[in-house]
């Protein structure tokens, strides 16, 4: 009990009440020490979440019984019962409708992990708790007590907001009430001020969240001066409730009007500039185009891309968007070796091709300036990808093209058909079907790499196990392996499918990450997964079907050695999940991502001078606005650059903006602290130097290996740079690009003769000596499984548990 005098004096009145029939505005029959809802008087303090001071409260009960799936919620007996307009009678187990003077039927809904507000109506909650009364009829004297009391206020219920609140400001004193009706009526004040449905609700006439506890303490004040008795006694018989909440929310609304315009002004001006809602009116030239919409839908290796494709090269114009860098080499490539002359324009390389008319580039760098006949977006749904979707969405919505043909599964269908709606372009669907049925093997490999042949594709999805594997499949057979995970270039993964591709060498077996899903054409027989979990940084979680689809897809291409696909897994306990996930149809997503552009934060910023660029994000985030098909992209990466680069000087606000699409891996230190130095050089006004050796030669061990790949890396984000900032600032493009290149093919060489235990990234204490029994004991641990949540195991040293 939070004070013990004033609890202490509501408990002697609720005891005095129940003991006086005249005073039965608390009683119930079926509960000695009750109110008429279903939260006492001491309820209140006691149902709020425990949160340190200073953060906002959130109720633990949500404010709407309706589900996210849009299906309703059964209130227990003894909560609220969160239906706009009405309350639960717990007492007469009827509900009680009350009209609160003029306040809508419907309830405004505030969604805790979102910022958009939608209007529920949830008229599935049912109440059925029992009427009857004690000995004697007590239950029929008290209903009659309580119609009494409903008829005494349905004066005050029926009155409009604004005609209370202007009676308010006419009132000289304040409501005649006695001490326990001031402390029930405090109560109401406190539970309305930390509520979080009213402060989501005060968005609506633009009071911030960071000022509405200041809004909701001057109403608290406003009320002790101005309330009305019979207003305040109102407010006492219904108590710290949600009809209370929603009778006092109106008059709240017409107070803030009055009372805070110029924090209003601000705070609206602030929510516009982060408005995101329609953003298909973001591009008006697109819009005053008449654009054909081609979707190509289908599975992998059903020939859609390819379709599209041959109308690009057909186009007296056209652009190629490309997911991977290496997809758009490869298309680039293609279409020149045809005679078609095409340029080649990623965050990395910019190759003008003379009199070229056609481009292939990454989705990133499309332009929405440039008129085309045809624009091909590939792996359209991508447009759901937390953190890139956003580019996907924006060249749907933006390219200037005739015809846009669309490549993806049908994942994505019904959102594109909803967007074509808006924009009013004209889609046309062409479906497909894969070429060759992807057929499961129902005999796995049984953990024994014996059982590899020649043209198998092994997946894993770390880079450990991919090593790991590796070295098992080369000390138990005679196959070599190539290797293809995302942290190695695009020259070298080309230069490992070339190697796995080309059939007069002994490397014939691939083992590679997801990274092998998109963006490489593979003479696969078939793909086997070493396991269908990976580490997602916090547990171990199943890899979703959608995914598995497309891994699994890549067996058997058409036109190649081996058209028919087979896919099974290296362990029996996988092998129904890999058939579950085959069998499953295509998620329908529900909602696409998006992201501000540079102008868009740059015009909020406007409203928030004195805030770091951080911090401006953080702001965004919190008062964007979304329309319900569209989701703001994760942008954690982005904000841990800008943390970095918060002390550097000289930088302006679009310098910063740039530096954090920098690509670089947050969670390698020596590839941050080179952007630093980058950054830093570049706010200085100085030629940014790369400042970097070049290694001897190959790589010996796996921690050379890894020094290879952060060196690559870091030339490649001098390059993305160079293209995004003057050419002056970054004059070592040449040579950059000449030692990016040398340490691609030292990548190649290294991962060919690779033999060697992988280490992890991120390097712990140096390991110490130990006794001969603790080293049996390490062992025993290594050879263990992991259990995931889906009851699979993943061994978690292969080497040693195939020497055991």
């Amino acid at each position: 009990m939070y004070t013990r005098k004033r609890t202490l004096s509501k408990l002697q009145a609720l005891l005095f009440n129940n003991h006086h029939s005249q005073f039965h505005t608390f009683q119930n029959p079926v509960s000695p020490i009750s109110t008429r809802f279903s939260n006492p008087l001491l309820r209140p303090r006691f149902s709020q979440s425990s949160r340190l001071s200073g953060e906002r409260f959130r109720p633990t009960r949500p404010f709407s019984a309706a589900g996210d799936d849009g299906g309703t919620t059964e209130a227990p007996e003894g909560e609220f019962v969160a239906d706009s307009g009405k309350g639960i009678d717990f007492e007469l187990g009827k509900e009680v409708v009350n009209s609160v003077h003029g306040f809508p039927e419907h309830g405004v809904v505030a969604n805790d992990d979102s910022n958009e507000c939608n209007l529920e109506i949830d008229d599935s909650v049912e109440c059925s708790t029992s009427s009857s009364g004690g000995e004697g009829g007590g239950g029929s004297d008290n209903n009659n007590e309580l119609g009494k009391k409903n008829e005494e206020f349905m004066h005050v219920a029926s009155r409009g907001p604004v005609e209370l609140y202007r009676e308010m400001c006419r009132v000289e004193w304040g409501p005649r009430l006695d001490r326990t009706e001031v402390e029930v009526l405090l109560e109401v004040c406190h539970w309305f001020a930390k509520s979080g449905w009213a402060s989501n609700q005060a968005l609506a006439i633009y009071i911030g969240m960071s000022f509405f506890p200041t809004a909701a303490h001057k109403f608290h004040k406003f009320l002790k001066k101005k309330c009305p008795t019979d207003v305040a006694k109102y407010l006492v018989y219904l108590g710290p409730s949600d009809e209370a909440m929603r009778f006092l929310f109106p008059i709240f609304v017409e107070f803030c009007l009055e009372n805070f315009p110029d924090e209003i002004k601000r705070f609206r001006s602030m929510v516009e500039s982060a408005d995101l809602t329609k953003p298909h009116t973001w591009f008006p030239f697109a819009r005053a185009m008449k654009r054909k919409i081609i979707y190509h839908c289908g599975p992998t290796n059903s020939g859609k891309t390819y379709n599209a494709l041959q109308r690009f090269m057909e186009a007296k114009s056209g652009i190629y968007c490309s997911p991977l860098r290496l997809l758009a080499m490869e298309v680039f490539d293609k279409v020149n070796a045809k005679g078609i002359y095409c340029s080649l324009l990623t965050g990395q390389e910019k190759k003008r091709v003379p009199f070229s008319n056609h481009v292939a580039c990454t989705v990133e760098m499309a332009s929405a300036q440039e008129l085309y006949e045809v624009a091909v977006i590939d792996e359209i749904q991508m447009m759901a990808d937390s953190n890139r979707g956003y580019a996907w969405t924006r060249a749907l919505l933006g390219l200037k093209a005739d015809e846009i043909h669309l490549c993806g599964d049908p994942s994505v269908l019904d959102i594109v058909r909803k967007i074509c709606q808006d924009t009013g372009d004209e889609l046309c669907e062409q479906h497909y079907e894969r070429f060759k049925p992807l057929v499961v093997e129902a005999k796995t490999l049984l953990g024994n790499f014996e059982n590899i042949r020649s043209g198998d594709c092994v997946v894993a999805f770390s880079r450990r196990e991919i090593f790991e594997v590796k070295l098992a499949i080369e000390k138990q057979t005679k196959h070599r392996c190539c290797v293809i995970y995302g942290a190695l270039p695009p020259e070298t993964r080309r230069q490992q499918a070339s190697l796995f591709n080309d059939q007069s060498n002994e490397y014939d077996v691939l083992v590679a990450s997801d990274a092998v899903g998109m963006g490489l054409n593979l003479n696969i027989r078939r793909v086997i997964f070493n396991s269908l979990a990976k580490y997602n940084g916090d547990k171990m979680v199943p890899i979703p079907a959608s995914q598995v689809k497309q891994i699994a897809g890549r067996a058997g291409r058409r036109g190649y050695l081996y058209p028919d696909g087979l896919a099974t897994t290296m362990h029996l306990d996988d092998l129904d999940y890999l058939i579950e996930c085959l069998k499953q149809p295509f998620d329908d997503v529900k909602k696409v991502g998006l992201f501000p552009s540079y102008e868009q934060v740059e015009l909020f910023s406007g409203q928030l001078p004195d805030l770091t660029f951080t911090q401006i994000l953080e702001k965004f985030g919190e008062n964007c606005r979304l329309d319900g098909s569209y989701f703001l992209c994760q942008h954690n990466h982005i904000k841990k650059i800008a943390n970095m680069l918060e002390k550097v000087q000289g930088l302006s606000l679009e310098d910063r903006f740039n530096f954090c699409f920098a690509p670089v891996n947050v969670r390698d230190p020596k590839a941050m602290y080179h952007l630093l130095r980058y950054a830093t050089s570049f706010g200085q006004k100085l030629p940014v130097n790369v400042a970097m050796g070049m290694p001897r030669s190959s790589a010996r061990n796996d921690a050379e290996l890894l020094d290879l790949e952060t060196r690559h890396q870091v030339l490649s984000m001098y390059l993305w740079l160079s293209n995004h900032f003057d050419e002056e600032t970054f004059p070592y493009v040449k040579k950059v690009e000449a030692m990016a290149s040398c340490i691609a093919d030292l990548l190649g060489q290294s991962l060919v003769k690779a033999n060697w235990k992988p280490e992890s990234r991120i390097k712990g204490r140096p390991k110490t000596e130990k006794s001969e029994g603790q080293l049996e004991t390490r062992s025993a641990v290594e050879l263990q499984t992991e259990k995931t949540e889906m009851g699979y195991s993943r061994t978690r040293s292969l080497l040693k548990l195939y020497e055991k």
